[in-house]
């Protein structure tokens, strides 16, 4: 309660703090901040009322490419559904009585909880995420006044804002669903604080308190606490990054007992899935670590975004060997910290997500320092902001495939599992298959997220497929037999291969199989997929046959 207080506090002062005067002594300093003019008009109403804007077209775009049915870009937003429906009868997990954590995110399934039960509760993440990114739509707004109005027109401080929310990919994070258009607005509040520290004013409580909570949402914003202490460290407020790191802790590790208490790894299974992190013996955070910073995936630095962070990182190197301040140039140190943390262990992409509020905080930090500098043209540096942001305007012209994509395939298979086999079905997939099905349906999670048994074998090959099939007498299976070691066993009958055929962008593989298990009924199955393949749309093409995965995969 005192946290969630100082929150609240921290925040309603962010517009007292945008007002306030430069403290900086000396006259001569340019680089100090200024005060906003009384005459000077605001950006923010303008940066909300764009941000609003696009999501509207966004949202009429999903429903018209959907024919009236709403669904996020990706699967994984289905899955914290899923789990505050569980979570509202006080279980932990996806199916009931197997307890699991599927949620890369500690807070995002509780505030999804109070409305589990309601029919419009798979509208809650859009609206949770609105609301947070139009608060970090105004935000930069409000940053912008205060960074950019004193010394520029309200168009040129519109268009670095404008640019900004471009950066921060606001309305894309809206429709994928999930925590991070709340990890984006506390990154920039963290920043915010930052930027308050580069004009030689304390970083404020507000920013701290954003700070402590960020693990919460994603455990990816420890590098945000990182970065702040190191800034704090500059302003000699010795034991300040030492109880933001306390505070930055504790609920993750309260969360972690919490885990632990329900015979669960101490971090959550779809964290150590996707950090290739399959042991979960007492060596488990040394695995993770060692996946992390050793065997990394080449692929994050085939994206776009990866090289914008290592130019922005650079930027910030620039920066910091050219300060002369001690306490600016910590802060900037902290803001390379953060972005050298997030080059070498974040994750990138996955339609735009992962890396968002590492490059909107690290990107806010550098311009700070460049906005005090005279040499640096406005026009270069919205120029810059915006070739930053260029993925991101690809992802919302995007987003309408994206969430068709998801009706085209997931919701789908979703159909097929409540409407015609109500059974066990085994998945790769969690998300809407799982999200509100019909009684009886239990979801066989092959992949990890929510199957600490799956997670545990790095190793899954066609015998181990055959063994949890029949151990838990999942008759069906919806697959990307690719995704597998030697494809589907040969004891499994594939009924049919499902496939998109508009372009795939938001789902691993534009096609599905449908098999019969070992202990499948093949025959009652075969003729449950032939009814369900009268009722596909013409944007899906089913195949019905036993040589139908070899030739559509």
């Amino acid at each position: 309660m005192i946290v969630n207080g100082a929150c609240e506090t921290g925040f309603l002062g962010v517009n007292g703090i945008v007002h306030r005067v430069s403290g900086m002594e000396g006259a001569g300093d340019q680089r100090a901040s200024r005060s906003i003019p009384s005459h000077v008009r605001s950006v923010a109403p303008a940066c909300l009322l764009l941000y609003l804007a696009v999501v509207t077209v966004l949202l009429c775009a999903i429903l018209y490419c959907n024919h009236g049915i709403f669904t996020y870009t990706l699967d994984d937003p289905y899955i914290h559904l899923a789990l505050a429906e569980n979570l509202m009868h006080g279980h932990y997990g996806i199916n009931p009585g197997e307890p699991s954590s599927p949620s890369s995110s500690i807070v995002w399934p509780f505030l999804l909880t109070p409305t589990a039960a309601a029919a419009w509760n798979q509208y809650l993440p859009l609206a949770w995420n609105v609301l947070f990114c139009g608060l970090a739509a105004w935000l930069l707004g409000r940053l912008a006044d205060r960074w950019v109005a004193p010394r520029a027109s309200w168009w040129t401080s519109f268009a670095v804002a404008a640019s900004l929310m471009l950066v921060a990919n606001l309305a894309g994070l809206t429709f994928v669903g999930m925590e991070h258009g709340l990890q984006v607005l506390l990154a920039i509040a963290c920043a915010a604080g930052a930027m308050e520290a580069l004009a030689g004013r304390p970083i404020p409580a507000w920013c701290l308190c954003a700070a402590a909570l960020g693990p919460m949402v994603r455990y990816e914003n420890f590098a945000l606490v990182a970065a702040l202490a190191v800034a704090l460290w500059g302003q000699d407020r010795l034991g300040t990054p030492f109880r933001l790191i306390g505070a930055s802790l504790a609920g993750p590790a309260l969360f972690s007992l919490f885990l632990l208490s329900r015979g669960l790894p101490a971090l959550p299974t779809s964290v150590l899935v996707k950090a290739k992190a399959y042991s979960v013996t007492h060596d488990g955070l040394l695995v993770v670590l060692h996946n992390m910073y050793w065997e990394r995936d080449i692929g994050s630095m085939r994206q776009y975004a990866w090289w914008a962070q290592l130019v922005v990182a650079a930027l910030l190197v620039y920066l910091a060997w050219h300060e002369r301040q001690r306490p600016r140039r910590l802060v900037l140190t902290g803001a390379l910290l953060a972005a050298m943390l997030q080059l070498a262990v974040g994750r990138v992409n996955w339609f735009n997500r992962y890396e968002v509020y590492a490059l909107i905080f690290t990107t806010l930090v550098a311009c700070t320092a460049l906005f005090a500098s005279k040499r640096v043209p406005r026009i270069a540096l919205i120029a810059g902001l915006l070739a930053i942001g260029a993925p991101y305007a690809l992802a919302c012209w995007e987003t309408p495939i994206a969430a068709s994509n998801i009706v085209q395939q997931q919701y789908q298979m979703r159909r097929f599992v409540d409407d015609f086999y109500r059974q066990t079905v085994a998945v790769n997939d969690l998300g809407l298959v799982s999200y509100r099905r019909a009684p009886g349906v239990v979801i066989l999670d092959l992949w990890g997220l929510a199957s600490p048994e799956a997670s545990r074998t790095p190793d899954k090959d066609a015998d181990w497929l055959d063994t949890m099939t029949r151990t838990h007498s999942a008759g069906l299976a919806i697959v990307y037999p690719d995704w597998y070691e030697e494809g589907a066993p040969d004891d499994w009958d594939p009924l049919a291969t499902m496939c998109i055929t508009a372009r795939h962008i938001s789902v691993s593989r534009p096609c599905v199989v449908f098999y019969s298990t070992a202990v499948g009924d093949k025959a009652r199955l075969a003729a449950e997929v032939a009814e369900f393949a009268r009722t596909l749309p013409p944007s899906v093409r089913i195949t019905l046959g036993r040589d139908t995965a070899d030739r559509e995969q």
